[in-house]
């Protein structure tokens, strides 16, 4: 069969968008297997579904590249905003994932922002009982001390280092995603700060590896910083591939940039 898709990108955190509203695929987990391996498939860091949704505008199913499902991704988000917002010549777009709502908006310069209440911060799915809500990793990397475990609808861990060349994700990424303190992994930033509202960061996905960017990880290592004092309310990230901003008024988070088409194709599925 011929299933059409979207491969777009945000920062270079890169989706195969699946317009599923009609169309009820089954075998889902070997089709995202296969499209999205990088050498024998369109490849990409997520596979993502656009579904009905029974309240919203519309539901964002979102798997990573080893079929694991993920409850939110705010790059992806800006994506199916923009395919959203582009189809039906609307302002704004509520989108339904399985652990929050989040609302799109087109901004100038073609920018998406996606907004969202920042998630309570209760740990207890996201971390053993007998571990603290900031983690010591040194027995993995002798920088990784004070890890700061942040809820942004799916689990993270947040790192500072003066340098973020001291750290190579591709060696503890994994190392990190699977210690034994976290529940069903953890998705992993490294931030270094270049100014009170000028930080980069590196990524590891949960069930991804290493990537580009991602959204729910900026927001994440946004509001570490933040609720730290170590940046101000409204930050610049500097990414590998362009940038992007991070925002916080009381408790609502948003997240503004680029969302961007790559191509559109055909993907035959035996």
């Amino acid at each position: 069969m011929k299933i059409p898709f979207v491969k777009m990108h945000g920062n270079g955190n890169d989706f195969v968008i699946i317009d599923n509203t009609k169309a009820k695929l089954s075998n889902r987990k070997k089709l995202i297997l296969n499209i999205s391996n990088r050498k024998t498939g369109v490849g990409c860091d997520q596979v993502i579904f656009m579904e009905n949704s029974a309240k919203y505008d519309i539901l964002m199913k979102i798997y990573n590249a080893d079929a694991s499902e993920a409850e939110m991704c705010g790059n992806a988000a800006r994506c199916i905003a923009s395919l959203y917002l582009a189809g039906n010549r609307k302002k704004e777009v509520k989108i339904e994932t399985i652990s929050s709502l989040l609302l799109g908006k087109v901004e100038k310069n073609n920018e998406i922002s996606i907004h969202q209440e920042l998630p309570k911060q209760s740990l207890s799915k996201i971390i053993k009982k007998g571990y603290s809500n900031i983690i010591d990793l040194k027995e993995i990397h002798p920088l990784l001390s004070k890890g700061f475990i942040i809820n942004m609808g799916n689990p993270h861990v947040v790192f500072f280092t003066s340098n973020l060349k001291k750290i190579n994700l591709k060696e503890v990424g994994n190392k990190i995603e699977k210690y034994e303190a976290f529940i069903n992994g953890i998705n992993v930033e490294i931030v270094q700060l270049l100014s009170k509202t000028k930080i980069k960061i590196k990524f590891w996905e949960r069930g991804a590896g290493e990537t580009l960017s991602c959204g729910s990880g900026i927001l994440a290592a946004f509001y570490a910083c933040y609720k730290e004092k170590k940046c101000a309310s409204n930050v610049d990230i500097i990414l590998p591939l362009g940038s992007a901003n991070a925002n916080i008024e009381g408790s609502k988070l948003s997240l503004k940039g680029k969302a961007v088409v790559s191509f559109l194709g055909e993907y035959y599925y035996a």
